[in-house]
């Protein structure tokens, strides 16, 4: 379960407080919902609290180095090989890769290029933000009514500046 750094922040509050993790986790799923957060969770980031580091980034992780040395050693290795030598599912190690940025290409791995501008914007500092789902109240134009003044110009032959001001203005009026 990842938390964002909203939540990580609202467990600070309750950490300075003076709330334990428990109370800190039952009033955060209360207004986020059951599965926001866990309560090992928030133990975690209480007891890293306790240490002094207040910082909402996650530790890192060593993943599956071993996967890695062998990728970097051999770019022609195959997951089937991997498998038999280290002893760990396919699928785990297809996944490793691809979120560490692998793609196999031509028998070949090779760091896909959104690794090289994700690792550039973390380097940066920079947060990336999601695009926005589609809705009409944010959408740059109105389908319908592009095709209502499309409707309105069909065969109508507009010569002069003034025509086309004088058509728009009737058309919205």
């Amino acid at each position: 379960m990842e938390i964002n750094k909203e939540k990580i922040r609202i467990l600070q509050y309750y950490y300075d407080k003076g709330k334990n993790a428990a109370q800190a986790c039952e009033k955060i799923c209360a207004i986020y919902g059951e599965d926001t957060l866990s309560k090992s969770a928030a133990r975690k980031w209480f007891a890293r609290f306790r240490t002094g580091n207040f910082d909402v980034k996650d530790e890192p992780r060593s993943g599956r180095p071993e996967i890695m040395e062998k990728v970097e050693r051999d770019k022609h290795v195959s997951i089937v090989e991997i498998t038999k030598e280290l002893g760990i599912d396919h699928k785990t190690i297809l996944n490793h890769l691809h979120k560490v940025g692998y793609k196999k290409k031509l028998d070949v791995w090779i760091p896909h290029t959104s690794l090289i501008t994700r690792q550039k914007l973390r380097e940066l500092g920079w947060e990336v933000l999601m695009h926005p789902s589609y809705s009409p109240d944010i959408a740059p134009s109105n389908y319908h009514l592009f095709r209502s003044l499309q409707n309105s110009l069909n065969d109508v032959k507009l010569t002069s500046k003034e025509a086309r001001e004088n058509h728009l203005k009737q058309f919205f009026d």
